[in-house]
């Protein structure tokens, strides 16, 4: 597991000079690389937990990275759905006794916040998207969010 952590680090920081870089095609595809990576740490999370490996947060920057890439290369509707893979994942996470619900649950505020600015600036008046705003906002942050 270490291994897949040490290559999503060094692919990862690849990227991100690819992407100030403004190589976006390179850049995203090594972060769907990274992704994989992520995805496979995720279904060790026992040796995760174990080894210490942040399998949560590499989750995160994968998708995040991934997001950031798509909306600079203009692809907004590929963009959007990362971010709102990173709250789909973390509400699952929630149903994982042996985590950390407190770190979840902050983690899942700040995905949250990502999505809603994400969807807030692109506008484009989505009914569902809006709908599933609100959700959220209820479900992260109370029924008196808005």
């Amino acid at each position: 597991m270490k291994h897949i952590e040490a290559y999503w680090k060094r692919h990862t920081v690849l990227c991100n000079e690819l992407f100030r870089k403004k190589e976006f095609g390179q850049a995203l595809s090594g972060y769907k690389e990274a992704l994989h990576s992520a995805e496979v740490l995720n279904e060790h999370i026992s040796d995760c937990l174990r080894l210490k490996i942040p399998f949560i947060q590499v989750y995160i920057i994968s998708c995040n990275n991934l997001a950031h890439t798509y909306e600079a290369s203009g692809q907004i509707e590929e963009a959007g759905l990362m971010f709102k893979r990173v709250v789909y994942y973390l509400l699952h996470l929630t149903a994982n006794k042996d985590l950390d619900k407190d770190e979840i649950q902050s983690e899942l505020k700040r995905a949250t916040i990502n999505y809603m600015r994400f969807v807030e600036k692109v506008n484009d008046g989505n009914a569902k998207q809006k709908q599933l705003l609100r959700v959220l906002k209820e479900e992260v942050f109370g029924k008196h969010a808005n």
